[in-house]
């Protein structure tokens, strides 16, 4: 039994000291070629969304509101109802003013068919020319008496409309300013209505990028609020006045905003693309390593792993810019790197 021990201690020794001698496998790893491509240069600046539209929505008549038909929140259509005034003194005046139009229209119609009696007795000499003149201006008096009450009657009726207060615009109500029973002026706010299916976003340009700038050129957007969706607007204006001490000058980019993610208040960070293309070596962003102060990749040469350090530029997608001494179609590792080491072998799997 002795003797089977020592044999088994000195068969389990002699398999891992070959095990040691032969050193550690080569570590598995996935890798992605250096690529020259088209890049432009960018520069990223922040920025506060604004509503392209923003009204306190005012009362053009007086009255005390009898209906309020939304509240904070709310998404309306351009000329919804938004409130409505009490016009039921203004509804008797618009009855006694229809009833006075079909008075004036039965006074005229009257004095129409004496004027015609008049015209056939005149022609007769039966009645004097005095009395012809008086018929013709009794006619003439009672047609300007019915347009006075005709335009009295049209003013009853735009008062009447102006008792509803209508959206001036499709858009969110953010704020009410009345509630149902109180008397508004003429004048009254009722409602803040924002209009947010577009979207302007206020920057600071500096005055080095101004040249490269093109009215209705397109710009990367992305908001903190939503993630890292990738959103596209357009240069608007930029506004020729800049701060003379900062040398910035303000521009307003628009973001289309259909479904209403975007929301005002929202930090916006706008990508701007700058200058000419240039031809650059592109890596894979998951070959990039940063240890402390070093940026680094592995490229795969023969059968070993080989630390570059590189700098990093332009991203463009997936990649990255990088320049060192890193070459055009060298395999660099993008996956299971994270452990790797300078010089240690390693298998290129799919």
């Amino acid at each position: 039994m002795r003797s089977l021990g020592l044999i088994l201690i000195l068969v389990l020794f002699t398999s891992t000291h070959l095990v040691f001698a032969q050193g550690r496998p080569p570590a598995k790893v996935v890798v992605s070629p250096v690529v020259k491509q088209s890049v432009q240069d960018q520069v990223l600046l922040i920025g506060t969304v604004e509503a392209k539209r923003s009204s306190k929505v005012a009362t053009e008549a007086a009255g005390r509101v009898i209906m309020l038909g939304v509240r904070r929140g709310a998404r309306v259509e351009k000329g919804a109802v938004l409130a409505e005034l009490d016009a039921s003194e203004l509804l008797l005046q618009i009855r006694a003013s229809e009833a006075g139009r079909k008075a004036a229209l039965a006074r005229l119609n009257k004095a129409r068919d004496n004027l015609k009696r008049a015209e056939g007795l005149i022609e007769e000499q039966l009645i004097s020319d005095k009395d012809y003149r008086e018929t013709v201006l009794s006619v003439a008096e009672l047609e300007e008496d019915l347009a006075e009450s005709r335009a009295e009657q049209m003013q009853l009726k735009d008062l009447l409309a102006k008792k509803q207060v209508r959206a001036p615009f499709k858009g969110i109500v953010t704020q009410e300013w009345v509630e149902v029973g109180e008397w508004l002026e003429k004048g009254g706010g009722v409602v803040q209505l924002v209009d947010a299916a577009k979207v302007r976003i206020l920057v600071d340009m500096p005055e080095k990028y101004v040249p490269h700038l093109k009215t209705g050129g397109p710009v990367g957007v992305r908001f903190d609020g939503i993630g890292d969706e990738r959103f596209s607007g357009t240069v608007h204006a930029l506004i020729p006045q800049g701060d003379r001490e900062a040398r910035l000058f303000p521009l307003e980019v628009h973001v289309d905003n259909a479904d209403f993610r975007i929301k005002t208040g929202m930090l916006a960070r706008i990508h701007f693309d700058l200058g000419l293309e240039r031809r650059v070596l592109m890596a894979d962003k998951d070959a990039i390593i940063r240890r402390g102060a070093e940026i680094f990749l592995f490229a795969v040469e023969g059968d070993k792993a080989v630390q570059h350090k590189v700098s990093l530029g332009s991203a463009k997608g997936g990649m990255i810019e990088v320049s060192g001494s890193i070459q055009e179609g060298t395999p660099v590792v993008i996956r299971g790197n994270e452990r790797l080491r300078d010089g240690q072998p390693v298998q290129v799997v799919p």
